[in-house]
């Protein structure tokens, strides 16, 4: 995949690949961090330091490890947002690179490496800012992402846009996973323009002015399948919940089928082989549940 330049980002005749750069990589899971640290030492660039997140108390998964990179990377794990500025400035970097954090940088800490720190955003900025701009898509049936590189500054996902492209969402991708793949390389395709940008000090292009574009987390109101809807809204909800991922407060989608309550996990609006799956006559339509983890 090419991604296409931002307009105003065309590479002047003879300008090459950004310099060789000390780079942090701000990201807290394995599945992030790690193709990030590579993306970058490929392109010829120095990584001293990955700065993660602690495990919350409720999380199901495993955060990044200090086995999950390579020899020669630091693994900084800060006890408060707020430490964050310090440790770049104790690394000396050049540039910060940030995907997935799961908090909010102070502005000491944006603005604490010499050319400042980028962000990647599954989305097309300002289209579905926020914590969950894959499962908002998802919700509103859009069969295509897009994936933004922007400056960061003191509020979240406004920064001006250095490089964007557009990826397939199609209905096969089940999984923050298997979209933070897709994600993750059309990225690292991106990043070279990127840090030539970063380098040439271009301040990038601002984002335009939009109102209602946050994708926030699902609420209480998009958690509950109500049988009596259409076979592919619920299919739908599913999907989405699914992408979303790991949710602080709210558990979803909660589904009863014969008296218990069950988060579904995966369903299909084809039948699936003899003894497979379990179907359920929904308001218009068939459904087939294919997998769900017990709640009671």
């Amino acid at each position: 995949m090419t991604a296409p330049h931002s307009p105003g980002a065309s590479t002047p005749p003879g300008d090459q690949d950004a310099p060789a750069l000390s780079i942090a990589v701000v990201a807290a899971l394995p599945q992030t961090a790690p193709p990030l640290v590579e993306a970058l030492r490929a392109l010829g660039h120095r990584v001293p330091v990955v700065i993660g997140h602690r495990r919350p108390a409720d999380w199901p998964g495993h955060v990044l490890g200090e086995h999950d990179l390579p020899p020669g990377v630091d693994l900084a794990v800060p006890s408060r947002t707020e430490a964050v500025a310090g440790l770049l400035h104790a690394y000396a970097v050049d540039v910060a690179v940030s995907y997935g954090y799961p908090r909010k940088l102070p502005a000491a800490a944006v603005s604490a490496p010499r050319l400042g720190t980028v962000n990647c955003h599954p989305s097309d900025l300002p289209s579905y800012r926020g914590p969950n701009p894959v499962g908002w898509a998802v919700r509103n049936g859009e069969d295509r992402i897009g994936v933004t590189w922007h400056r960061m500054d003191a509020e979240l996902d406004t920064g001006s846009v250095l490089a964007r492209t557009t990826i397939a969402l199609d209905d096969q991708v089940w999984s923050f996973t298997g979209v933070n793949s897709r994600v993750l390389e059309a990225a690292s395709e991106m990043l070279p323009q990127v840090l030539r940008r970063l380098v040439r000090g271009d301040e990038g292009e601002p984002q335009p002015q939009r109102e209602d574009t946050w994708a926030g987390f699902f609420t209480e109101d998009y958690a509950t399948v109500d049988w009596s809807a259409q076979a592919t809204h619920i299919h739908t909800q599913v999907r989405a919940w699914n992408i979303a991922g790991h949710h602080p407060r709210v558990q979803g989608p909660v589904a009863v089928i014969d008296g218990t309550r069950w988060r579904l996990r995966r369903t299909t609006l084809t039948q699936p082989p003899l003894g497979t799956g379990r179907r359920v006559t929904c308001g218009t339509g068939d459904l087939w549940v294919l997998a769900a983890d017990p709640l009671d």
